[in-house]
């Protein structure tokens, strides 16, 4: 079966609307927590995912570890948009 992550909880952290970056601190069904981190295009004004860090809470519901690793990446895309939405972004 393949890992398919699902937000329950997002938050707004920080906005910096002067270079248009922000983060948003989301809470998986899973319960793994991550921090991701978007920029605004310049032209458009459309958000996007550029980075994702998962906060060690729990240990990493794909390779089982509870320090660093980078799992989360491959679904940077995915959490960001359902954290978006979540968000109301």
């Amino acid at each position: 079966m393949a890992y398919q992550p699902q937000v329950v909880e997002a938050t707004k952290v920080s906005d910096n609307p002067k270079n248009g970056l922000f983060e948003i601190t989301v809470v998986l069904k899973d319960r793994n927590h991550c921090r991701v981190f978007f920029e605004r295009d310049e032209v458009t004004g459309a958000p996007r995912a550029t980075d994702i860090n998962r906060l060690y809470k729990e240990p990493c519901y794909i390779c089982k570890k509870d320090f660093l690793c980078d799992c989360m990446d491959s679904y940077l895309d995915t959490i960001g948009v359902q954290a978006l939405a979540m968000v109301g972004m």
